[in-house]
C-alpha cells in the first residue's frame, strides 16, 4: 500500500504534463458562402462561430489543424502574435462591431488588416478606418481586445483530406488564423491543468502522510 501511495504524485505529474502539452485542434465544418462567420469545432472544447484573418489562405470542409488559443491579453507576450499584436488588437475592434447582419463588412475589414493591398468600400471601409483611427485606438487603450480570443496556427499538425497525398495545390497551404469570442469553458488551458495537477499532487501527499501516521 505504501508503494502505491508513493507513486501517486509521479503519476499525477506525468498525466498533467502530457495533457498540458496537447495542442487544441480546430476543424472547419462549413460556412455560408465565402464570408464568415465560419462554423468551427475546437477539440477539446466545442462548436465556435469565428471570422478568419487572412484572405490569401484557403481551407476546405473537414480540414483540421492544431492551434494556439490566445487570449487578447496575451497577444503581446505570445511569440506567435507579439510582432503583430497591434494588428490583432485592431481586428478585435472590428469584430466588436459585428451586429449579426453586417458579417460581409466585418469579414472584409478583417482581411484588410493583414492585406494592405485589399480594396474596400462602404461599411467595410468605414469599419477599417475606425479600427486604425480614433475609435480603434480608444478601444485598444481601454483593453477592449481582452474580450476576444485568437486561434492561431502553431506550425503543428494539419489534417486535410484533400491534400493528404504528395501533390499540393493552391488549397494546400498553411491553414487560416481565426478570431472570435472565448472558447467553451470545457476546454481548459495548460495553466489550469497544471493547477489541477498541483492540487492532485498535494492531495496525494496528504493521503500518504495520513497513512504513515496511521501505521505509527
Amino acid at each position: 500500500m505504501k508503494r502505491f501511495l508513493a507513486v501517486i504524485p509521479a503519476l499525477c505529474l506525468g498525466l498533467v504534463s502530457l495533457t498540458a502539452k496537447a495542442d487544441p485542434t480546430l476543424t472547419f465544418n462549413s460556412s455560408s458562402g465565402t464570408i464568415g462567420p465560419y462554423n468551427m469545432t475546437l477539440s477539446p472544447g466545442g462548436n465556435l462561430s469565428l471570422f478568419c484573418m487572412d484572405d490569401f489562405l484557403q481551407i476546405q470542409s473537414g480540414e483540421s489543424w492544431t492551434v494556439a488559443v490566445i487570449q487578447g491579453s496575451q497577444l503581446s507576450s505570445n511569440s506567435l502574435t507579439s510582432s503583430d499584436a497591434h494588428k490583432y488588437e485592431e481586428e478585435a475592434y472590428i469584430l466588436s462591431q459585428f451586429n449579426g447582419s453586417n458579417n460581409t463588412a466585418v469579414q472584409d475589414a478583417l482581411w484588410k488588416v493583414f492585406d494592405s493591398s485589399d480594396s474596400l468600400s462602404g461599411s467595410a471601409l468605414s469599419l477599417y478606418n475606425a479600427a486604425i483611427g480614433g475609435a480603434g485606438s480608444t478601444f485598444i487603450a481601454n483593453g477592449g481586445y481582452d474580450n476576444y480570443v485568437f486561434y492561431i496556427y502553431d506550425n503543428g499538425t494539419i489534417n486535410d483530406p484533400v491534400c493528404s497525398g504528395s501533390g499540393r495545390d493552391r488549397h494546400c497551404s498553411d491553414p487560416q488564423n481565426f478570431i472570435g469570442t472565448p472558447p467553451p469553458s470545457s476546454a481548459p488551458e495548460p495553466s489550469s491543468l497544471m493547477l489541477l495537477g498541483s492540487g492532485l499532487v498535494g492531495l496525494a501527499g496528504a493521503a500518504r502522510r495520513k497513512f504513515r501516521r496511521a501505521q505509527d
